[in-house]
């Protein structure tokens, strides 16, 4: 059966799926990977390969027809042999299926954006940062400590934490955070590009709301969520606005329950499919608004993430910026070179019309060493 003639028997037929793989090398992918090996990995004797692209030098994106009722990408993703072969051959592959995919659209749908904010858009966790600024570091290293194992829960935690501030100018404690906190690699970018495509974002934290606030602000998203801190006016012995060392009375906790609603909520209010939706944390409170996302359709990435969450996210990725989440969605180098300019320069769109130019996925094109992306 041609690939053609695969594709049109798939479409209308509800035992078929596309499922995408991305493959991101340490190296040009073109010189560990053929078609065929792809092929005789993920093909059963009744799905295969439909379509091959190099997005990059270092990315490669493969559609393949699979049987949905028989697993789901991010079970299939933890397989002992996928994961023999990416380390084998330093790769990392990330498993996504979307219906869209059947239409064989050079780009998947993305319309909504949520982010994780401590050490994913920016590089620093701030709870540590406030604690090393008013020196309690070591108070909250020790809180910390026991947080991971298993003596105090989130809440009791953040509120250990929180009583560590009291006290503290809330003035100008932000104004010398702000001045400490680096974005993540490729934050702006990344930020910049889902702008013009006319992405919705967010950010959800565990953190605190002025920071989040900020961020936001910063970044150009649409919300921002995270924990509100109580603030006193003046009075002894504080001559000045100060943080009372508590959370504001009444305010929600932002914890994994609450992230994970919070994008539900957002994906609802502005009525966005989880399937069209990207969520991307790194810590353990991220997993289930990741896991929401997965089980919904869309894109839930571990991005840089601890080990311990690697191993149980619906997908991860280890790369040196954000910006290489935009391959996940069909942008080639090229696509996303223009989304990331800065604003005010002229810049060329994607179109989302672009439609892809099947190889037949018995063809070898390790030939093509430039690894140029095949497109129509």
């Amino acid at each position: 059966m041609t690939d053609n003639n695969l594709a049109t028997t798939a479409r209308g037929d509800p035992s078929v799926d596309m499922l995408q793989i991305t493959i991101f090398g340490q190296t040009p992918v073109c010189e560990s990977l053929s078609p065929s090996l792809i092929e005789d990995f993920f093909s059963t004797e009744t799905f295969g390969l439909v379509h091959i692209a190099f997005l990059s030098p270092f990315v490669l994106r493969c559609s393949h027809l699979f049987d949905p009722r028989a697993t789901r990408p991010w079970i299939l993703r933890h397989d002992s042999e996928i994961v023999e072969l990416e380390q084998a051959l330093s790769l990392q592959i990330l498993l996504h299926s979307h219906s869209s995919l059947l239409n064989f659209k050079a780009h998947l749908p993305l319309r909504l954006a949520v982010f994780d904010l401590d050490s994913t858009l920016i590089r620093q966790e701030v709870i540590d940062e406030l604690a090393k600024s008013i020196g309690m570091g070591e108070a909250v290293a020790e809180i910390t400590h026991r947080a991971m194992h298993g003596e105090l829960d989130f809440e009791q935690s953040l509120r250990a934490r929180v009583a560590l501030l009291k006290g503290v100018d809330a003035g100008s404690v932000w104004d010398h955070l702000k001045q400490t906190i680096t974005f993540a690699e490729g934050a702006r970018q990344l930020c910049r590009a889902l702008k013009r495509l006319g992405v919705k974002m967010a950010v959800i934290s565990g953190g605190f709301m002025t920071i989040a606030e900020w961020v936001a602000e910063e970044l150009g998203l649409d919300y921002g969520y995270a924990n509100d801190l109580q603030v006193s006016p003046p009075k002894p012995p504080y001559p000045y606005t100060f943080l009372t060392g508590n959370l504001q009375p009444g305010s929600a906790i932002v914890d994994a329950a609450a992230k994970e609603n919070l994008v539900l909520s957002i994906a609802a209010k502005n009525g966005i499919s989880l399937s069209d939706t990207l969520c991307v944390g790194d810590g353990a409170n991220d997993l289930r608004m990741l896991s929401a996302v997965a089980f919904g359709g869309g894109q839930g990435i571990a991005f840089k993430a601890k080990p311990n969450v690697q191993k149980v996210a619906p997908n991860r990725l280890n790369s040196a910026s954000l910006v290489d989440l935009l391959f996940l969605y069909g942008y080639d180098e090229n696509e996303i070179g223009e989304l990331i300019k800065p604003w005010g320069e002229d810049i060329v769109m994607p179109s989302n019309d672009v439609k892809y130019d099947v190889v037949d996925y018995l063809q070898d094109v390790q030939s093509e060493k430039d690894c140029r992306p095949i497109y129509c």
